[in-house]
């Protein structure tokens, strides 16, 4: 197996093609060392593994015949295959070479025969399959599906040597309000009425003059009038128990209650966070029926040279793809689409070609903005979902998933 920057394809070929107690050859350069270490780790003693270093000769022909070759005169037994998906065109070309012909030594010198019986495979990202090559005839394709090859989220960002800040919830926090915040942003009138309660009410008592939001002890005096606020929020509120006697919110109630572990969480909720948590309830839905396997909220993943690293707002696995959804409740065109994009180039990195990236956010024009970044990403690989997508996002992703499925076909 030819060990690239990317582990997640061998992790795949490994567990489809590898019967148990076989063993895995990690084909991989100075540079692929904590990838194949990561692979072995990952394997669970399922395989025996060996690694075969080709030290800094990735391109080098002779190095790499050499190394395969001296691998190869120590099996005596089983069948033998060579998966090239990773590792550099160089190391694929030679490797491939080396095992297609064996060089021996006859009467005028050193020529090449054909080996037989060696399978090629190659993981195909597009179709989501495995290729078997076949001189004589078109190649076999195993196609990879959700149920074949379950791979839950931690085992991804595991493959990639990251450590998770904390670990996600699976559980939304106060669903009925998100879900009623979603039908007030599908009414022109009432987002007006929300943003103007929040805006010009709600931040002025709770946030200081930094837009910091006031310490816990000052957050927990506030009592906050709900004028003009829309009658649906005000109900969850009364429903919740965060009303005095005379209707106005308050903000001790909310840990009295045990709905958040801080004020300043619900306060954060109510910023925006809560399309995050309307998101992940979407997607417990589709989880509970069985089209998806592993999901969660706040993937934080800490990455060297920043302060707070990189979060995936919402992710899930199906089969061994990972889809991850990006969540803003701006309709701002530039910051919609920075924030698409830096998604899919985290989600590319984790989860390779296959990997998914959805934005969800309040544009009322969510095909626009899709197609102003499909001229730099492939358009099947991204979604925009906006405010007319909300009060319906559980079908919509269900859609989005299987649209991805014909896609592989």
């Amino acid at each position: 197996m030819l060990v690239g920057e990317n582990p997640l394809p061998n992790y795949v070929a490994a567990k489809l093609l590898l019967h148990q107690g076989g063993t895995a050859y990690l084909v991989h350069t100075t540079d692929t060392l904590d990838e194949a270490k990561r692979l072995k780790d990952s394997f669970d003693s399922a395989f025996n593994v060996n690694f075969l270093p080709l030290n800094d000769y990735e391109s080098d022909a002779y190095h790499i015949q050499k190394e395969i070759n001296t691998k190869l005169k120590s099996i005596n037994n089983g069948k033998i295959g060579l998966n090239y998906t990773g590792g550099t065109k160089a190391m694929s070309a030679h490797s491939y070479r080396t095992l297609l012909y064996e060089e021996i030594q006859d009467k005028t010198g050193k020529v090449y025969r054909r080996r037989n019986g060696i399978i090629f495979s190659y993981v195909d990202p597009r179709r989501l399959e495995i290729c078997i090559d076949r001189e004589d005839n078109e190649r076999e394709r195993l196609k990879v599906k959700a149920d074949t090859l379950q791979i839950p989220l931690a085992r991804i960002f595991q493959l990639h040597g990251l450590n998770l800040k904390k670990n996600p919830t699976q559980e939304p926090e106060l669903p009925e309000l998100a879900q009623e915040l979603v039908k007030v942003f599908a009414d022109k009138a009432k987002v007006t009425q929300w943003f103007d309660w929040y805006h010009n009410i709600f931040c002025p008592e709770a946030r200081k003059e930094n837009r910091k939001w006031k310490n816990k002890t000052d957050l927990a005096k506030l009592f906050i009038p709900l004028n003009k606020l829309p009658s649906e929020i005000v109900e969850v509120f009364r429903d919740k128990q965060l009303l005095t006697s005379d209707d106005n919110l308050a903000l001790a109630e909310v840990k009295k209650i045990g709905l958040f572990t801080e004020i300043e969480d619900f306060c954060k909720f109510l910023d925006g966070i809560w399309l995050e948590h309307y998101v992940l309830e979407q997607i417990k839905k589709i989880a509970n029926s069985q089209v998806i396997t592993d999901y969660g909220l706040n993937f934080v993943i800490p990455l060297q040279g920043t302060k707070d690293g990189f979060e995936f707002d919402v992710a899930f696995t199906r089969g061994y793809q990972l889809f991850a959804i990006s969540c803003t409740t701006a309709s701002d065109k530039k910051l919609c689409k920075s924030k698409l994009f830096e998604a899919y180039l985290r989600a590319k990195q984790m989860g390779g070609e296959e990997a998914r990236v959805a934005l969800v956010c309040r544009s009322d024009e969510p095909d626009t903005l899709k197609a102003e970044i499909s001229n730099i990403v492939s358009g099947n690989k991204i979604a925009v979902f906006g405010c007319a997508d909300l009060l319906n996002l559980s079908d919509n992703i269900i859609k989005w998933i299987f649209e991805n499925d014909r896609g592989a076909k």
